[in-house]
C-alpha cells in the first residue's frame, strides 16, 4: 500500500548539499562550478538550518573548519550526532526538537553556547557536556523540574554564566565550592566571554540571531549593562547634590550668618513659647542676675477712650 500524498509531506527531511546552497549561497550559485561551491561553503561561519523539518544531523562535513555557530532549532531531530567534523564550533541550538538523550558533545572543545530547551529529556550524565560551556539551556524540558537540578550543573561547569536564561549568582557559586572574587577585573573578562559568543558577521543581527535562539540572551546583557550605568549616574548625582549642600553652607557671607543669627534671636522674643524648657531657664537665670543693673521699662499710657471701652 503506498503512502498519500499527506504522510509524504510530513516525512523528515535529511540534510543536504541542496539545503545547504539554498540557505547560505547566493542565486547564482546554481550555475557555479563544482570547485567555486566547495569554496562558497567553506566560507561558510553560521549553519542556518532552522525550521527545515530536518530529521537527522548529518552530511556536515560537505562544510569546512570555519564554522563556528549552528542553528537547527524547530525540527524534528531525536539525536545529537555527527557534529565531530564541526571542531571549531562554539554556538550551537538545537531547541525545540525531539531529543530525549545528552550524548556526543564532548569532543566539542571549544562550545560555549547550548540550546536544549524544547525537548524530550527527562535526565542526563553531566559528563555528556562539555567543561568549556558558558551559556546553557535545558527549559521546558522535563529533567529542568526535578530536584537540586540546577545546582548540580552549576556545580559540575565551572566557567558556567547563564542556566535557563537566567544568570548564576555569586551565592549559588559558592554553595557548591567555588571561591568567588568580586574584582571588576574577573567581571570585565566574564563580559568579554559573553560577548565572543556573539561574534560575527553584520547579518547575524536578525531575529534569528537573539530573539529567536535562546530567550533573547543578548538583550539582556544590554540591559544589565544599562541598568548599572543608571544606578552609577543616580550615586554620582547625589554625591555632587551633597557636595553643592556643603559648598554653599561653607559660602555662606558674614552678614547672611549674622543675619540668620538675628532672626532667630528676635523669633525667640516674640515667640518665648516656642523655644525649649533648657534654653528659657537659661534666659531666666541671665535675666536675674541682669535684673539690679537694668532699670525697670516706663509704663505703657493707654488712651482713656480704650479705657473707656
Amino acid at each position: 500500500m503506498t503512502s498519500g500524498p499527506s504522510e509524504r509531506e510530513t516525512r523528515p527531511s535529511r540534510i543536504s548539499l541542496h539545503m545547504i546552497v539554498g540557505r547560505h549561497l547566493p542565486p547564482e550559485a546554481s550555475s557555479w562550478s563544482q570547485d567555486e561551491i566547495i569554496e562558497g561553503l567553506n566560507k561558510i561561519t553560521h549553519l542556518r538550518l532552522d525550521r527545515q523539518n530536518i530529521g537527522e544531523i548529518d552530511n556536515l562535513e560537505l562544510l569546512g573548519k570555519a564554522v563556528t555557530n549552528v542553528y537547527l532549532q524547530h525540527n524534528r531531530i531525536k539525536r545529537i550526532e555527527n557534529l565531530d567534523c564541526l571542531q571549531s564550533l562554539r554556538f550551537l541550538t538545537l531547541s525545540g526538537n525531539k531529543i530525549r538523550t545528552l550524548e556526543n558533545l564532548t569532543h566539542l572543545s571549544k562550545l560555549a553556547f547550548l540550546d536544549l530547551s524544547e525537548n524530550l529529556i527527562e535526565d542526563f550524565d553531566i559528563e555528556e557536556l562539555p567543561q568549556t560551556l558558558v551559556i546553557l539551556s535545558f527549559q521546558e524540558n522535563p529533567c529542568a523540574s526535578k530536584q537540586d537540578y540546577r545546582l548540580k550543573i552549576i556545580r559540575d561547569l565551572p566557567k558556567l554564566r547563564q542556566l535557563d536564561g537566567v544568570e548564576l549568582t555569586k551565592e549559588e557559586k559558592r554553595s557548591v565550592g567555588y571561591i568567588v572574587s568580586s574584582d571588576e577585573d574577573e567581571e570585565s573578562e566574564e563580559e568579554a566571554e559573553y560577548d565572543d559568543l556573539f561574534a560575527g558577521p553584520a547579518e547575524d543581527a536578525s531575529p534569528l540571531t537573539i530573539k529567536g535562539v535562546f530567550k533573547d540572551v543578548s538583550s539582556d546583557i544590554l540591559l544589565r549593562s544599562q541598568s548599572r550605568l543608571e544606578e552609577v549616574l543616580r550615586e554620582h548625582k547625589m554625591h555632587s547634590n551633597q557636595i553643592e549642600e556643603i559648598r554653599s553652607e561653607s559660602t555662606m557671607p558674614d552678614t547672611a550668618r549674622s543675619l540668620s543669627s538675628r532672626l532667630s534671636s528676635e523669633s525667640e522674643m516674640m515667640y518665648p513659647e516656642s523655644r525649649s524648657p533648657s534654653s528659657r531657664s537659661s534666659s531666666d537665670h541671665m535675666g536675674s542676675r541682669l535684673g539690679s543693673q537694668v532699670s525697670p521699662l516706663p509704663p505703657i499710657q493707654t488712651d482713656r477712650r480704650d479705657s473707656q471701652l
